[in-house]
């Protein structure tokens, strides 16, 4: 660039010595210009040279994969066999599917309110009994009660010798034993616990009994109040990383406080002072963190941080204040998994330091108890201090002054507490319901001023000498908790991770009351997974139906749009379903349909967008479900089994090796032999194959009982069943009669059995690098290429290829680099949507129509059509022999795998410059000389996600962050930022994820897939083959901020490129972005590509221009802001309290007389007075 400047700088001044006047002024003006000009277009060419180039290769790579997907996926030939297929119109009735759904829904929630109830009333009977008789159970010792009584899930020689592994538990469990787990907090040789254990032994009857009554019933458990469970079927309890025993303790779980203690509204005023500092505030910090974690759902908590500024003894002026934890600093907040991991996380990042402030802290917490956000039900503070009214030398109350002698520092702050007594006072006599106040003492003997603060409001005070087994030491709390609330109701719990290993869950919990002496005994916990009622609700969809379950309150439990229950790391923050349904309040109907699915009303209604929302609320439980139909879905056209099955081969199931089995050989002879099954092949490692046929593999939801099959082991069985089921000629009866299968399964394995000779027999170059070839139609069948088996798990409908072909069906898609799953190295998908076949049209059908045209209309092109797509078909109907409409409805869509190392290097091939000098990947010398510039491609999709990538080729296939879901915004920063904000050709979208995952430590790639399951076969198996010790997870729950980009072609214009120059901390060039329109793919080439380094060892500059412009999700530091409550209502105002029996609790303190009740204050006060008056 220097020297460039230097060369033309003589001429320019000779010319400008021989001139003067205005022209030598304008001269100089223009020489300052080209100057600047000449450095700015060093690094900027204004015009690049790959115009032509770029627009050749993009047709040439579109041509490429056209005839890939061709010759390979043989797309055409299959839509013929959906068109010649015979199809039944089916009318769905919504109200008739609701008032099933609702009978099935009903009865799965009923039958654990009745297994639950005969649990509770069991334990009461034996409880009282024993009561009456005074009984108790002789042993002193737990090792000396007999096995028929006492098997431990912690002590290995005292397991139930049947443990076997249950699928339905997915864990080794005993169907003949029940067994206990005694907290680590807990004596164990108590009188208490052993007289528990041998009483909770009489419940073996009725937990088996119920165990048969349901077969959709998990854990059966009581949880009795002095720190222990019984559990059927019994296990051995989860290990941590060390192979120790994990501690669990009934009374801390979520499902024994809420049926125990009952909704509530919690303050925690933490004493931040000077004076709590070390060991104190470690226990203080314990006490919040404790009583936080034993909150659930149904409760209303926050936290106060109380303190003042002070001046220290030098007179230097120290701020604090005193402030509410959460972010919602008005008003409490729901005890969610989110609100409760905020305030914790907060809680330990405080220090001690001010003045005491309590005052203000205590006012606080009153506002707080009297939000609009809370249960009405009960009020407590929680109130922890040291009770020192002075916090040391350090801390004065005021600035201090000089005098002749010197510095004479401010007064030591001391403080009054009769300020807190009648803030307290004086707010808690307007309450309803009037706060208890709780406090604990850390260490310190001060136990005047929040003793007399405590029993004056009717709780109590507590000395906490050390940190450890908090439960035990705050028996007092939560002591009150349970006796308060008097609530022999049963009640479902928010869901919640089981701890057990079963995924989410809500428990009907129902609290065991004594008859004799109205204590509490225990609660009873029924559990109840999430992935069930998934399971029965997506077994009754079809075509662009959906289902969504939402609580009382609106928040969702279940819907499409959210993570499976089987995929969340922590309990869940439930989402209100209008973010979900409603989009700006749109459509506003929906308002009315969610109103009347919180008051569990039955019906349905019609929204604008031609859906209608069939709903009902489910008897016995909090919970409503919704079904959401389109127009199109009333009359829902199924395919049927060819009548003629003479030209049709067979079929076979997914699961090879199990014709291999005894009941396969003997019902099914010689087929094994036939199939020729390889395993461990050089293409397809670790995996069985076969290359005379394609397997067929039913997903769950084409089973009539998607619970029964997920936890069905007998595979070999299963095998036999499905073989005979998809080659059968009898009639297909659906599970209305009883089947196994939905109506209709056969078909779709039928109609698709002809193209498999196509793919075994094809023959193009590149066949050898294409790994799999296959159909996944929207029923859940799935057949592939060559034959193998599939994860139990497996749904074809739900996978990303499927998702992204159906949404653009008009073009071949290709999907991001990812890693096989048998681990052979990185794939791409090329994916083509198949049409519902066309529907039969006769001639005055479409006549008097207007474009577009309905399914088997005569069109001229696919712009007449509504689905956009026109073509001949062999379906039958008039004008057969012309173009004619394609349905609106994508029955399937047909892919293939192909190594992602052959496309790239075939792709990267074509594009080969004119001047033999630029192709892509071609270094050169740049435009002011130096060498280094080279031209870099890649192709994206519409979402800004790279497809092909250079660096690709060289990542780690086991490292797959280095090439799945990689965004333009990553590597080229600066021609993205461009694309966004100069040619507005990506649009930014952005939402919160309130189940969002995040890492606790920087990511690392796998280094091996050494004891990873690799294979379908050892993904199904995992779970059951596991070791004792837990998977190590770097993954937590969090609330992320996701940022994606969507493509808006219209930006390409006439020309159909964007160009332009860059030049930015990370590189600089010109580039060229231009579609392949038949694809969902885009070309970026970037000519005299630079990559910029700097001086020092990491370019920041570089990272922040990538990383705002980066798609992905954030998390959100503070995310709880952005989770509303939506309640309207206090429970107290719906009259769901339950009754409490405001007991009075002993309450007593220190003094300087001795152990004193509150009503004896006033007398220990006034002899203290009349002893100062004596002295005097």
């Amino acid at each position: 660039m220097a020297k460039g400047f230097c060369r033309n700088r003589l001429p320019v001044m000779i010319y400008f010595h021989n001139i003067s006047g205005m022209t030598a002024q304008l001269l100089l003006f223009l020489l300052l210009v080209n100057v600047s000009h000449a450095y700015y277009m060093a690094d900027k060419p204004d015009i690049g040279t790959l115009t032509g180039d770029v627009q050749n290769w993009a047709m040439l790579i579109q041509n490429y994969i056209l005839q890939l997907a061709s010759e390979g996926i043989k797309r055409d030939f299959t839509q013929t066999l959906f068109d010649a297929a015979n199809y039944t119109l089916e009318v769905k009735d919504g109200i008739e599917l609701v008032t099933r759904m609702k009978e099935d829904l009903t009865d799965f929630f009923t039958s654990k309110k009745r297994a639950a109830q005969k649990i509770a009333k069991q334990v009461v009977k034996i409880y009282d009994t024993n009561l009456k008789e005074g009984w108790n159970s002789g042993y002193t010792a737990l090792p000396k009660i007999s096995r028929d009584v006492y098997r431990d899930s912690d002590i290995p020689s005292l397991l139930p010798d049947d443990l076997t592994f249950s699928p339905y538990f997915k864990q080794n469990v005993s169907s003949k034993w029940s067994t206990v787990k005694i907290s680590d907090e807990v004596p164990r040789n108590s009188s208490a616990v052993i007289d528990t254990v041998v009483f909770t032994s009489k419940l073996e009857d009725v937990l088996k009994q119920n165990s048969k009554e349901d077969h959709y019933l998990r854990w059966q458990y009581f949880g009795s109040t002095v720190g222990l469970a019984r559990l059927y079927p019994g296990r051995e309890w989860n290990t941590n990383f060390a192979g120790f025993y994990n501690d669990y303790d009934p009374r801390t779980r979520p499902w024994y406080i809420a049926a125990t203690s009952g909704p509530k509204d919690v303050v925690i005023i933490l004493d931040c002072s000077m004076s709590m500092k070390g060991e104190k505030f470690s226990i203080s910090q314990a006490v919040a963190k404790t009583v936080i974690d034993t909150l659930t759902k149904q409760d209303y908590v926050n936290v106060i941080c109380a303190r003042a500024s002070h001046w220290n003894e030098v007179g230097k002026w120290h701020f604090f204040t005193t402030r509410v934890l959460s972010c919602q600093e008005e008003q409490l907040v729901q005890a969610t998994i989110s609100h409760r991991k905020d305030m914790i996380e907060k809680i330990y990042k405080l220090e001690p330091g001010g003045t005491s402030e309590l005052e203000k802290g205590f006012e606080l917490a009153f506002q707080l108890l009297e939000s609009k956000t809370r249960t009405g039900c009960q009020s407590i503070i929680v109130f922890v201090t040291d009770g020192k009214d002075t916090d040391g030398e350090n801390v004065r109350c005021g600035p201090g002054y000089y005098t002749r002698s010197g510095y004479v520092p401010g007064p030591i702050c001391k403080y009054n507490w009769t300020k807190v007594w009648d803030v307290a006072d004086q707010q808690n006599r307007r309450m309803t319901p009037q706060a208890r106040i709780f406090s604990y003492l850390t260490v310190d003997e001060g136990e005047q001023f929040p003793g007399h603060l405590s029993c004056h409001h009717r709780g109590s005070l507590k000395k906490l000498n050390h940190g450890e087994n908090l439960i035990s030491q705050m028996g007092n709390y939560f002591d009150f908790l349970s006796r308060n609330a008097r609530n022999s109701k049963g009640l479902w719990t928010a869901p919640y991770l089981d701890d057990w290993g079963l995924g989410l869950m809500v428990t009907y919990a129902m609290p065991c009351i004594s008859h004799v002496d109205n204590s509490t005994i225990g609660v009873v916990g029924i559990d109840a997974t999430l992935e069930d009622l998934e399971n029965l609700l997506s077994s009754q969809q079809w075509g662009t139906v959906y289902s969504f379950l939402i609580n009382k309150h609106g928040q969702t439990i279940f819907h499409p749009r959210l993570k499976p229950s089987t995929a969340l790391v922590e309990d869940p923050i439930f989402i209100p379903i209008e973010q979900l349904e409603q989009k700006g309040g749109i459509p506003k109907e929906f308002t009315e349909v969610v109103a009347a699915m919180k008051a569990g009303l039955t019906g349905h209604k019609d929204v604008f967008i031609s859906r209608t929302y069939y709903y009902a609320g489910l008897t016995g439980s909090e919970y409503s479900f919704a079904f959401s139909l389109s127009e199109a879905d009333k009359v829902f056209r199924r395919a049927q089994q060819p009548q003629d099955l003479s030209s049709y081969g067979k079929s076979y199931f997914n699961l090879l090796v199990e014709y291999d089995s005894e009941v396969a050989r003997r019902e099914l002879p010689g087929v094994f032999e036939y199939l020729k099954v390889f395993y461990n092949e050089k293409k397809y490692p670790s995996l069985r194959v076969s290359y005379l046929h394609s397997s067929i593999f039913l997903a769950p939801k084409c089973h009539c009982d998607p619970n029964a099959y997920f936890y069905d082991d007998d595979l070999a069985q299963k095998t036999v069943d499905a073989h005979k089921y998809i080659n059968g000629a009898d009639a297909d009866d659906g599970c209305d009669k009883g089947a196994k299968y939905n109506t209709g399964i056969r078909a779709y394995a039928l109609i698709t059995q002809p193209v498999e000779l196509l793919w075994r027999v094809r023959e193009f170059d590149g066949v050898d690098d294409v790994k799999w070839t296959y159909v996944g139609m929207r029923s859940g069948v799935f057949r592939t290429y060559p034959a193998h088996r599939s994860r139990r798990t497996y749904d074809p409908s739900k996978r990303s290829w499927f998702l992204t072909s159906a949404s653009s069906p008009l073009k071949t898609t290709i999907s991001t680099a990812y890693m096989d799953a048998a681990g052979v190295g990185k794939i791409i998908t090329i994916s083509q949507a198949l049409f519902e076949g066309m529907i039969p049209r006769k001639p005055n059908q479409c006549a008097h129509l207007t474009p577009p045209f309905p399914s088997g209309c005569p069109c001229r092109g696919s712009s007449d059509c509504i689905s956009g797509y026109c073509y001949v078909s062999v379906a039958p109907g008039a004008n057969k022999e012309k173009t004619r409409c394609a349905t609106e409805r994508i029955e399937a869509v047909t892919s293939l795998d192909i190594l992602y190392d052959r496309f790239h290097m075939i792709t990267m091939r074509t594009m080969e410059a004119s001047d033999l000098q630029k192709s892509c990947g071609s270094k050169y010398n740049c435009p002011d000389g130096e060498y280094g510039c080279q031209t870099r491609c890649y192709l994206f999709d519409g979402s800004a996600n790279l497809i092909t990538d250079p660096d690709f080729i060289t990542a780690n296939p086991l490292d797959d962050r280095k090439y799945k879901g990689v965004t333009m915004g990553k590597k080229e920063g600066e021609v993205m930022k461009d694309l966004i904000y100069k040619h507005r050709f990506f649009r930014r979208t952005e939402s919160v994820d309130f189940q969002g995952s995040c890492g606790l430590s920087p990511y690392r790639p796998k280094v091996t897939l050494e004891g990873i399951p690799k294979n379908p076969e050892e993904q199904d198996d995992y779970y059951k083959n596991k070791g004792p010790i837990p998977k190590f997870s770097n993954e937590y729950g969090c609330i992320t901020d996701v940022v994606k980009y969507v493509v808006n072609e219209s930006a390409l214009g006439i020309s159909g490129m964007i160009m332009g120059n860059v030049s930015g901390p990370c590189m600089s060039g010109f580039y060229y972005v231009t579609a392949l329109p038949k694809t969902n793919l885009f070309l970026l080439v970037i000519e005299n590509w630079r990559h910029y380094k700097m001086s020092t060892f990491y370019n920041f500059n570089c990272k922040i221009a990538q990383s705002i412009v980066n798609s992905g999700a954030y998390r959100i530091i503070n995310g709880t802001c952005d989770h509303t409550d939506s309640t309207t209502e206090t429970l107290d105002e719906q009259g769901k309290c339950p009754l409490l029996l405001d007991i009075d609790i002993p309450c007593m303190f220190q003094t300087g007389c001795q152990h004193h009740t509150p009503w004896l204050l006033f007398i220990c006060l006034l002899l203290f007075s009349h002893i100062l008056l004596v002295d005097s």
